[in-house]
């Protein structure tokens, strides 16, 4: 292929992916918060309204909150911000503009590393509409997987050029996007792995054993050890991490196992998609363990069998197995299962298994002719147009939050996530049925009570949640306001203090302690 002809196509299937991508996604730009995270990461957080400022980039660079240390996610969102107004379609487009760019990046890099401008075009529109990938883009909260992944690619497209040029400036610039990755989400920590895995094919640099390759990673690899201690730091910090009690390390094992086979399904047949599916804690289906099982066997296996005459699949396997291992369940952060937006980077060598395949299955049936390329690429046109159609569908999902947990009720009837995020009585006297313990709903329906005047029936469910979780501001403030309703103003005083020391900047605790002062000043006068 000509020079002028490779770049005149690069342009056209840049272009492509990103009309393909912004047609797809571009309603979620109309769209509102949804409630869940949102109100936490940017509707209730005064720090992200102010923009750039002394305080608020000191408070994103020293601040854990929800149980994350991500101060280039709140950054990101600061500058949002600035620039532009603060409101919930701006923070949409931006993430739309990251899933674009990485779409866009990830195209470049299996072309520089390839030579294959068409497979990597596929690979990349792949990556931009499967469903899958709907929720990482279309919720304003998944800022951190979006951008996370950007910075990663950067560094992937530094590694590519390390590889060819062997300079030092790329690879440093190698460990510098590596490290905003993790500072935007601590997912690709096993990023270094990842890159043995490149090595091997498709840049071709480990024909055998090779030390130097392996030394080659280990800054990466401290740096790597270094955020999985702050990550589990973080997360025990703020009551994510879920102890063996509830979740024994045997049905760790075997929900990790069912993940791979869930993740492979839902690859092939991404319908009934939720934003939630609720951990199975001491009942993982039989036939889900035996269909993980058998992903990962088969997979393992067509790896090693087929290592010389196909490497691509060992890279792309290996690749989808390496990358979900931090969000696999067996360090078990929060109650989910699984989750679409885990599956952000690593569908990727999944798609280029698929991709790749087809394109030789095609080549070898065709006695190596250029029809079999036309037909391979033939269908996955067809496959493109499917994952569209279904792109399209899942993205009016996320409309709203009703419209997000309405849906999450019917993909997934015991939801007791989207039964609190309801926020109806009914739902949330439900939610707790299933899940006792579960203090978001306890916290909602003592509030929901709050309104409707019932406070010995919100006294019941806020102590629960206090007694559950004594790191909830909210919890605090809304006893103190119970309490003050009461006349009994010392306990209203004590419960609103705990809130103020929990968040010294909680503005409505503030406010709700001077409240208590003014009356018992009244009272005593």
């Amino acid at each position: 292929m000509k020079h002028g002809n490779k770049h005149t196509y690069i342009l056209g299937g840049s272009f492509f992916i990103t009309i393909l991508i912004a047609i797809a996604f571009y309603p979620v730009t109309t769209y509102n918060y949804i409630g869940y995270d949102d109100s936490s990461y940017i509707s209730e957080t005064p720090h992200v309204h102010t923009g750039f400022s002394k305080q608020s980039i000191y408070w994103a660079l020293t601040n854990v909150h929800t149980a994350n240390w991500h101060p280039l996610t709140w950054l990101s969102y600061m500058l949002d911000s600035s620039l532009f107004a603060d409101k919930p379609g701006v923070y949409h487009w931006m993430n739309l503009n990251y899933h674009i760019l990485n779409a866009l990046l990830l195209f470049l890099i299996l072309i520089n590393m390839t030579g294959h401008i068409l497979r990597s075009l596929m690979v990349a529109i792949l990556f931009g509409i499967h469903p899958l990938h709907v929720e990482s883009v279309a919720w304003i909260s998944e800022r951190k997987d979006v951008l996370s992944t950007c910075m990663i690619l950067f560094s992937l497209l530094a590694y590519t050029k390390y590889v060819y040029l062997s300079e030092k400036k790329y690879y440093c610039l190698v460990i510098l996007f590596f490290l905003l990755s993790l500072l935007a989400k601590p997912m690709m920590v096993t990023f270094p792995f990842v890159l043995l895995l490149l090595d091997i094919w498709p840049l071709s640099r480990m024909t055998k054993p090779d030390k130097a390759l392996i030394h080659e990673k280990i800054p990466l690899l401290i740096i790597s050890i270094i955020f999985c201690l702050i990550t589990l730091w973080t997360q025990n910090l703020g009551g994510a991490c879920q102890n063996l009690e509830s979740i024994s390390i045997k049905m760790r094992i075997f929900n990790a196992v069912a993940a791979y086979g869930w993740y492979v399904t839902k690859l092939i047949a991404p319908t009934n998609l939720a934003i939630f599916y609720p951990h199975p804690q001491a009942d993982v289906p039989l036939i889900s363990i035996i269909w993980g099982a058998a992903v990962i066997i088969s997979g393992l296996w067509g790896s090693i069998y087929f290592r010389h005459s196909f490497p691509y699949i060992m890279t792309g396997f290996l690749w989808y197995m390496v990358t979900l291992v931090p969000v696999i369940g067996l360090v078990q952060v929060g109650l989910q299962a699984y989750a679409d937006r885990y599956s952000y980077i690593p569908l990727t060598g999944l798609f280029i298994i698929l991709t790749w395949g087809l394109f030789d299955i095609g080549f070898y049936l065709s006695g190596k002719s250029r029809t079999g390329e036309k037909v391979a690429a033939a269908m996955l046109v067809i496959i493109i147009l499917f994952y569209t159609n279904l792109c399209c569908l899942q993205v009016r999902k996320w409309k709203n939050g009703t419209t997000v947990f309405q849906h999450a009720l019917r993909v997934v009837p015991d939801n007791y996530v989207a039964m609190t995020h309801m926020g109806t009585i009914p739902h949330l006297k439900n939610a707790i049925i299933l899940r006792p313990d579960y203090v978001p709903a306890l916290y909602n329906l003592g509030t929901a009570f709050i309104r409707e005047g019932k406070l010995d029936d919100a006294l019941i469910y806020l102590l629960k949640a206090a007694h559950l979780n004594a790191k909830h501001p909210d919890i605090y403030n809304n006893l103190g306001g119970i309490y003050y309703q009461l006349n009994n103003y010392s306990l209203s005083l004590k419960y609103l203090q705990k809130a103020l020391a929990l968040n010294p900047n909680h503005a409505h605790v503030k406010k709700n302690i001077q409240r208590v002062y003014d009356k018992i000043s009244m009272v005593n006068d």
